[in-house]
């Protein structure tokens, strides 16, 4: 069920996704009839990739010992 109503969809498994030199594996979700692709949040922050939305670009966060966006909880 989406905000289209109900629709048919495909998941995949071990879907790997690379961008802005990150690289994660996933699973995926595919609609028929989409042209565009959708990225959601969750594979954004598993990459270390955040939306700035006032220049509209994105921007890849830090991975260095002191300034790493990953958390250890």
């Amino acid at each position: 069920m989406t905000a289209n109503g109900i629709n048919k969809a495909r998941i995949f498994q071990d879907t790997k996704i690379s961008l802005l030199g990150r690289e994660e594996t996933f699973e995926c979700l595919e609609f028929s009839g989409g042209n565009d692709s959708l990225l959601g949040v969750l594979p954004l922050e598993a990459l270390g990739i955040e939306i700035d939305i006032q220049n509209q670009n994105l921007k890849v966060l830090p991975t260095s010992y002191n300034q790493t966006y990953l958390t250890i909880v």
